[in-house]
């Protein structure tokens, strides 16, 4: 007796750089095959006197349960690019200190500039640059009458330079995801839970659909990463794929 008992592992083989993409980490992997067929029935009660075939669909579904950052860029269709950019801050509230008379917050990094630093005070009034506060580096001097040491500020947000190891991923409408190739393994096993061979689905060409959904909760948990692909038939033969059916121990 044979069982399939385990999820399959996958490489995704990009046909143009021939990158590749690999997992073990799935949590659930699929490969659907849809025919699509048309009944004929003729003659009384319309009875089905044959079907003919029009086509064969095949969909690979992946989720993993690791985040990979190359998945994504090739669902978008770019290339990782690493290199120094901005950011954005997210808001945090900073406790006003006293340094040489001048009352202060040190900010986490330094903002590009005094533009992009936005602060509200306690009362959600919005601190207005230069008659209400300056900035020197990243250390921010409080001028506004009223907020006195050990008060709170809100700072909203400001923009900051990221280091030269910063990766960037372009969303480009204009772009959409490229062809690769991409090979499924699992194992088969006999009622004794021993490996008697190894399956592998080969597809020589295929196209992620680009589609992907990013979902996070407040309850601290890992997100799953979706990636789907449809398999697609190359320009010189009507073979997309094999199932290769490896033995172990022979």
């Amino acid at each position: 007796m044979a069982l399939i008992a385990d999820v399959f592992d996958v490489i995704v083989k990009s046909k143009a750089t021939g990158d590749v993409i690999g997992t073990t980490t799935l949590s659930e992997a699929g490969i659907e095959v849809s025919v699509q067929e048309n009944e004929v029935r003729a003659g009384k009660g319309n009875a089905l006197i044959a079907t003919l075939h029009v086509s064969r669909d095949i969909q690979i579904n992946l989720t993993d349960m690791q985040f990979r950052y190359d998945w994504l860029a090739a669902q978008l269709g770019q290339d990782i690019k690493t290199g120094a950019g901005v950011a954005y801050s997210m808001p945090k509230w900073y406790t006003v200190a006293t340094e040489s008379s001048n009352k202060v917050i040190t900010l986490d990094n330094a903002p590009t500039n005094i533009d992009s630093l936005v602060i509200y005070d306690a009362s959600g009034a919005k601190l207005v640059k230069t008659t209400d506060f300056t900035l020197s580096t990243n250390k921010v001097t409080i001028l506004k009458a009223g907020i006195a040491a050990g008060t709170k500020v809100e700072v909203r947000t400001y923009t900051y330079a990221t280091p030269a190891n910063t990766q960037t991923i372009m969303i480009d409408n204009s772009v959409f995801a490229k062809g690769v190739e991409v090979i499924l393994e699992t194992v088969e096993i006999d009622s004794t839970e021993n490996i008697t061979a190894r399956l592998q689905y080969q597809f020589t060409s295929a196209v992620p659909s680009g589609n992907f959904t990013v979902s996070t909760q407040s309850e601290r948990n890992a997100a799953s990463q979706t990636f789907n692909m449809k398999v697609v038939k190359p320009e010189d033969s009507t073979v997309v794929g094999q199932v290769v059916r490896i033995p172990v121990g022979a």
